[in-house]
């Protein structure tokens, strides 16, 4: 039986329309990465291997970054904050006010807490499309089911789904095309609607405290007050 996209989870934070393209892209300075229309799903479908190779090198050189995330949700509203990561596993999203959400992942368990609310829901991060790009090892052509690998100028969109039949939805990486860096997320759930994440001001393979990673309901007075 498939797994469903958890409705707070996967919606905010893995994380669009036309017009709030256009806002996302002043806030973060980086140009439009939408796909043009009726492309194939490989560009270039003799190098997709070794395309995949050089994407997993430049993820699992990654091993930690921190910055600022707009998420541009199914319904167009629009969303920012901070993001920290650290491989394998962990991440941490926190939304900036009206939004009263805070998302950590502690590598193994991904906990959503509603601080207006007061609510914590959690999922196992392996029932989330992000473990594909946060595992210690990075091998997405043998972990995921590769659908897509466009090639345009100035950027690569890598769209992919569990193999196993296990997990709805897929998953699109951007990525510049010149540094493999990752730039943004696209989630893609079983009714059609697309959660994008974009990514700005990245800091790399900088030292994380390990402290941003935890998330308890007796820590969550400690965390509003960060």
């Amino acid at each position: 039986m498939a797994v469903p996209m958890m409705k707070h989870i996967l919606l905010p934070a893995l994380l669009a329309t036309s017009a709030l393209f256009a806002t996302a892209s002043a806030q973060t300075g980086q140009p439009l990465t939408a796909a043009p229309q009726a492309v194939a799903p490989f560009t270039s479908p003799t190098t997709v291997l070794a395309d995949l190779a050089r994407i997993d090198a430049s993820l699992n050189a990654t091993t930690t970054f921190q910055g600022n995330f707009t998420q541009i949700a199914p319904d167009g509203s629009s969303s920012n904050g901070q993001i920290w990561l650290q491989r394998p596993g962990k991440v941490r999203f926190e939304y900036a006010d009206p939004n009263p959400l805070l998302i950590v992942s502690d590598g193994v368990t991904m906990v959503q807490n509603d601080r207006q609310l007061e609510t914590f829901d959690r999922i196992p991060l392996s029932a989330t499309p992000l473990n594909y790009f946060l595992k210690e090892n990075v091998n997405l052509a043998e972990d995921t089911e590769i659908v897509a690998l466009q090639k345009f100028d100035g950027i690569w969109r890598v769209t992919a789904r569990d193999g196993s039949g296990e997990l709805d939805g897929a998953i699109t990486l951007v990525f510049d095309a010149e540094t493999l860096a990752l730039r943004e997320w696209i989630i893609s759930d079983a009714f059609g609607g697309n959660t994008r994440v974009i990514l700005s001001n990245l800091q790399y393979n900088g030292r994380l405290d390990p402290r941003l990673f935890i998330l308890r309901e007796d820590s969550d007075r400690r965390d509003r007050r960060r």
